[in-house]
């Protein structure tokens, strides 16, 4: 009976000494983000992106910035296996690349005072318009040491040891024509034909809609 409640103790310590140090990695504030005026975000804040760029991009208005002063290893895990289509690309950390499906960033060691925009955008397909949510998360890895010709060279290893802050980004590419202004009820007003005849409602085909708004739709009646 004895060795049976030592082993449960045991047990209970083990487990409890896991769930501590699984905490202690959750809670690395090596780096935070911040917007582009350098303002901190919260730990799982999220973004809103309806924007698209003169190139067709959807950027992510966003820095990452190391708050130890101390050199790191670290990479974006981006979780994007709901994009509906386009690409995606991103930057994070002075290394460029393309993802296809949810994965990292090219991991990379960073200045103690790193202080840069994540350069991170969706390029959707044009006209194919969609609403969907990507997570960012910043991960800190080991640095490992090799010698070399008697030169010492770093480079960033392959064990995380820390977890940083998350991002949420909410993308709405929408049809521009169809959107009202925010908060402003939108009451059509006046209907036009494709060929610009004033009408008293939608006729049969493609009608021009203005809205009280003073936003244009287009509506077809069948």
């Amino acid at each position: 009976m004895l060795m049976k409640k030592i082993f449960t103790l045991c047990t209970l310590l083990f487990a409890a000494a896991m769930s501590l140090q699984a905490q202690v990695e959750m809670d690395n504030d090596t780096f935070v983000f911040t917007d582009l005026d350098g303002n901190p975000l919260p730990n799982g804040a999220v973004i809103t992106i309806s924007t698209l760029n003169a190139e067709g991009q959807m950027v992510v208005p966003v820095k990452a910035r190391n708050t130890k002063g101390q050199r790191a290893a670290v990479s974006m895990y981006e979780m994007i296996d709901d994009k509906p289509g386009g690409e995606w690309q991103t930057c994070a950390f002075g290394n460029c690349m393309t993802l296809s499906a949810t994965g990292y960033s090219p991991k990379n060691i960073v200045a103690g005072d790193y202080d840069e925009n994540i350069a991170t955008e969706w390029i959707p397909e044009a006209g194919q318009y969609a609403s969907w949510t990507a997570t960012l998360q910043i991960h800190v890895f080991n640095i490992t040491q090799t010698s070399r010709f008697g030169q010492v060279i770093e480079s960033a290893g392959n064990n995380i040891i820390g977890y940083g802050p998350s991002l949420t980004l909410n993308f709405v590419y929408a049809d521009p024509s169809a959107i009202s202004l925010p908060g402003t009820a939108a009451v059509s007003q006046q209907c036009y034909t494709l060929s610009g005849l004033h009408t008293d409602k939608p006729q049969r085909g493609l009608n021009i809609v203005r809205l009280s708004n003073g936003a244009a739709i287009k509506k077809i009646v069948r």
